[in-house]
């Protein structure tokens, strides 16, 4: 799996992330999620109450990106892998806060994986792999 560096965890603190899955067709939907978080330097999580295409296409078939720039920067990253989906599970009640509970009648954790980390930045370096 691949490492998140200091600076990737800030942005991803600081920024607004936003996550892309495919459905069935291959057909790209993508999305902002403010819960999306750093796990650990090789998991990043968010909070699923919505249930709707992201959570169908992650279902589906697991995989995702998330993607966080700074526009003043002009730099950014696109995190890669396999998305796991917890709900009603130890590791679920475990992490979830019990405030999500207070505005949505479900919720479910999904971790994502990094297996794979892109430069977003606005160089002739776009889009290259770093990890």
């Amino acid at each position: 799996m691949a490492k998140l560096t200091d600076d990737m965890k800030k942005m991803l603190q600081e920024q607004f992330p936003f996550l892309a899955t495919a459905d069935e067709n291959g057909m790209p939907k993508v999305g902002p999620k403010g819960s999306l978080h750093v796990l650990d330097d090789s998991h990043l999580v968010y909070f699923e109450h919505t249930f709707h295409h992201a959570y169908h296409n992650l279902q589906q078939n697991g995989r995702a990106a998330v993607a966080v720039a700074d526009r003043e920067a002009q730099k950014g990253f696109r995190f890669e892998g396999q998305a796991h989906i917890h709900e009603n599970d130890d590791l679920a009640n475990e992490l979830l806060p019990e405030s999500i509970f207070e505005r949505f009648p479900r919720a479910a954790l999904v971790i994502i994986d990094v297996e794979h980390i892109f430069k977003l930045d606005n160089t002739l370096e776009a889009g290259t792999q770093i990890a």
